[in-house]
């Protein structure tokens, strides 16, 4: 607090207009962050320009809203970040934060723009260099993905982001060796790390390695009993053993400990259809649909639970929306062919 006092003295000392001198310390501390403020002289940006406290004063209210809607309401952070940028180009923070709000807004090619802006001036973080390559996953762009994030992980080597960067991208590549050997490079750094020991599990199920899968799920468990990622999963294999009852448990567990988990809901709803609860089920397929993402698996799952309910027309409105998402599915435009009276 003793700096802080000695930098807001060197502030107001120095002329100025009157308003600077009325700076509380939380402010001068959030504008010292920002660059507004700094040994009392006007800080450097990138081109040379210097900064001015009173508009960092000016500014601040629109990057408070801006940073605290990044995610929440990307909307609404973009607008106010993309007004601070347009007066103060040089403010990293700001640019930064838009392109995380542009990220959480799935403008993933703008998201892009402003952190390969960071990255051409020198200002790429390690945090930055994930953001990047993710925005590139996203976008298809998986060589320039891999490459951002090989080199984040070659400049931080003790920082396990990275890897699991990479085992996303080297999944939607198919490569799934790659892909499980990025997760022990997490393991190595971070051992019972449980994104990758869930990595590893997923991994092990979708190759048909069940007991492999099982066993990573539990130490997932162990380490974090409410982990509700590894319960669902948990809960597959038992839908796969034929203990339907258990498997339900665990998806309600997991509902409970994430109530938008999209991927609980949906295995919740959908072994309570197949148990025959279909004015159970009903519920939480619209619960996982609301969760998103919305799938042609989902919006099938509803269709049938709404038909076996007797709701036709509302079987028929999921099965559009079905067909409309992935058009290959002949059994559904069959059945919705039948269900609407041959039209």
């Amino acid at each position: 607090m003793e700096e802080l006092r000695q930098k807001l003295q060197a502030v107001v000392s120095r002329p100025a207009p009157a308003a600077a001198a009325s700076i509380d310390p939380e402010t001068t501390a959030k504008l010292g962050a920002l660059g507004y403020v700094g040994g009392g002289r006007a800080q450097p940006v990138s081109g040379g320009a210097r900064r001015d406290p009173k508009d960092g004063i000016r500014l601040l209210p629109r990057i408070n809203r801006g940073m605290s809607a990044a995610r929440t309401d990307p909307q609404v952070a973009i607008r106010e970040l993309t007004i601070v940028l347009a007066e103060d180009p040089g403010l990293l923070a700001a640019l930064r934060t838009r392109a995380v709000a542009y990220a959480a807004a799935g403008r993933h090619d703008l998201a892009i723009g402003d952190l390969r802006r960071l990255e051409k001036d020198g200002q790429l973080t390690a945090e930055d260099a994930i953001v990047l390559g993710d925005n590139l996953r996203f976008s298809g762009r998986l060589a320039e993905a891999v490459a951002v994030l090989e080199r984040a992980a070659r400049e931080n080597p003790k920082f396990p982001q990275p890897w699991l960067s990479l085992a996303e991208v080297h999944i939607k590549e198919h490569q799934n060796a790659e892909a499980a050997a990025d997760y022990q490079r997490v393991l190595a750094l971070v051992p019972d790390h449980i994104e990758a020991l869930r990595g590893l599990g997923d991994l092990a199920l979708l190759e048909g390695r069940l007991d492999e899968a099982a066993a990573r799920y539990a130490r997932v468990l162990e380490v974090d009993p409410a982990d509700a990622g590894a319960m669902t999963k948990t809960g597959v294999l038992r839908m796969r053993a034929g203990r339907g009852e258990d498997a339900i448990a665990l998806f309600r567990r997991a509902v409970e400990r994430e109530p938008g988990n999209g991927e609980a809901l949906l295995y919740l709803a959908g072994a309570l259809a197949a148990s025959g609860r279909s004015a159970e089920a009903l519920p939480f397929f619209e619960r996982a649909l609301a969760a998103g993402p919305r799938s042609s698996m989902a919006l099938n799952g509803l269709a049938l639970t709404r038909l076996a309910l007797g709701d036709r027309a509302g079987a028929a409105r999921a099965f559009r929306e079905s067909l409309q998402m992935d058009p290959r599915q002949p059994d559904v435009a069959r059945t919705l062919k039948e269900i609407s009276g041959g039209s």
